[in-house]
């Protein structure tokens, strides 16, 4: 009885090695590695019916075991690259006293519905290609009225570039400078600071809301424009403020201390950036 038994198992073996076998005729199925190439059907059959890495049914989340060069190797599915790829993303992004939302923004729904849109798509495509070189690069100074979309421009821009792996801060000035002046004589102070000037690519939105003084434009604003400019550090700022005003509200009052100094970070701001009036945007374009 034992004997027929066994025959009777082999049968078995035999036939769900050729089962398998049939699945894979390009490789030799044998009894040491069915179970293998068993494993590899069943978490095919598995990503066929994804519903999302959350609830991935394979023996290791998000991958998929395969038989590659001889060797059985575990590869990462599509669904966790894209993960991967959006979550180095969204680290490359910083962005303080903005809505997350802002985070959503993308070039790739950008509307070119204006000469100025246009000329800020090409320019980042520019950048980016050029963003290796040692050669001088021209951020943006974006300027115009309200509500024609230079937030979400910035927004798009700054997510451009984290897809290419460059390190962007967002920021919303005005708020900012309110957290500079609570942070003074702490280490955060300085942390925001060295971050100003220092991070690849620095956007600063809103620029002209806040409450300018003498500290803030010699103590905050100089150095890190100054620090930028000689380090060749993309800058880009948005400000309901043109060019022609920009002088003024630097300067704060007439005084003739005042106005060399506003002309010498006014220099400095020309020399970072190229300005761009969006006020042909139109109304919450975006």
């Amino acid at each position: 009885m034992k004997k027929v038994e066994l025959k009777f198992e082999n049968s078995l073996v035999n036939k769900y090695i050729d089962d398998i076998q049939s699945q894979f005729p390009e490789y030799r199925v044998t009894v040491d590695n069915v179970n293998d190439f068993s494993m590899i059907l069943s978490e095919r059959a598995n990503c066929k019916n994804c519903c999302g890495l959350d609830l991935c049914a394979n023996a290791n989340r998000g991958h998929v075991m395969d038989y590659l060069e001889d060797h059985f190797v575990f590869t990462e599915c599509e669904r966790l690259k894209n993960y991967k790829q959006a979550h180095n993303k969204q680290s490359l992004i910083k962005t303080l006293y903005l809505p997350n939302k802002i985070l959503e923004a993308s070039l790739d729904s950008f509307n070119l519905n204006s000469e100025s849109r246009k000329k800020i798509y090409k320019h980042t495509l520019k950048l980016i290609e050029e963003f290796k070189s040692n050669n001088k690069k021209d951020g943006l100074y974006l300027h115009g009225s309200f509500s024609i979309g230079k937030t979400y421009t910035l927004g798009c821009i700054a997510n451009e570039f984290a897809k290419n792996g460059i390190s962007c801060l967002l920021i919303y000035f005005p708020d900012l400078v309110v957290d500079l002046k609570n942070a003074i004589s702490s280490s955060r102070f300085e942390s925001l600071l060295n971050m100003l000037k220092s991070i690849d690519v620095l956007m600063l939105d809103d620029f002209g809301s806040e409450n300018m003084t003498p500290w803030l434009r010699d103590e905050i604003l100089g150095p890190i424009i100054n620090y930028r400019l000689l380090e060749n550090k993309l800058t880009f700022i948005s400000s309901n403020i043109g060019p022609d005003s920009l002088k003024g509200h630097i300067a704060i009052d007439k005084a003739p201390s005042s106005i060399l100094k506003a002309d010498r970070l006014l220099s400095r701001l020309t020399a970072l950036m190229l300005d761009i009036n969006m006020d042909d945007s139109g109304k919450y374009a975006r």
